[in-house]
């Protein structure tokens, strides 16, 4: 599962370095704007059969691909 959020936001962001550092600000560095966050979330919940309320979200959980990653097992516990 890790693997697949890891790939979704790699090539949404069109950026494999990101794989390197999974802490890396992902909004800070540029890396993710407003229409790939629009796009991640739309591929993640069709990726994992999930909905994703952005505003019930904390926006820091945006910030790098752990949160991220944490955000989706959530959803699946």
């Amino acid at each position: 599962m890790e693997d697949r959020v890891i790939n979704i936001i790699a090539e949404i962001c069109e950026n494999e370095t990101i794989k390197d550092n999974l802490d890396i600000d992902l909004i800070e560095n540029e890396i993710l704007d407003s229409l790939a966050f629009i796009t991640l979330i739309s591929r993640l919940e069709e990726e994992f059969d999930i909905e994703i309320q952005p505003t019930q979200v904390n926006p820091d959980t945006w910030r790098n691909i752990n949160s991220i990653i944490k955000l989706i097992k959530s959803y699946n516990e």
